[in-house]
């Protein structure tokens, strides 16, 4: 069973991708987001608990995230299917005007 301190558990979720310091990683401790053992007035985090810590957060935001209800969920998938759309037509467009360019005519 390892465990990281603060600036390993910081290191770890840089490696990870988040934009965090230290001293918000001492915020999520302190808030209970990332759960750690007190040892001598240091904090300690299993390392299982940062990867748990990680998998929660990548959903958070999304309809996938842990403990919403279901028209939450439905909300946030309505919401992302109109940003698909969006991204479809901008790539449309995009592609057509590509297209212009080379000279391509359309069928």
């Amino acid at each position: 069973m390892n465990t990281f301190n603060l600036k390993e558990t910081t290191a770890v979720l840089h490696s990870y991708g988040f934009k965090c310091d230290t001293e918000l990683v001492s915020h999520w401790i302190s808030e209970g987001n990332i759960k750690s053992i007190e040892n001598g007035g240091v904090y300690e985090v299993l390392e299982e608990e940062v990867y748990r810590f990680i998998e929660a957060y990548r959903w958070e935001g999304t309809a996938f995230e842990e403990g919403i209800d279901d028209q939450t969920k439905i909300e946030r998938l309505l919401e992302e299917i109109s940003d698909l759309k969006k991204q479809i037509v901008k790539l449309q467009e995009e592609k057509a005007e590509l297209e212009d360019q080379l000279g391509i005519m359309p069928f």
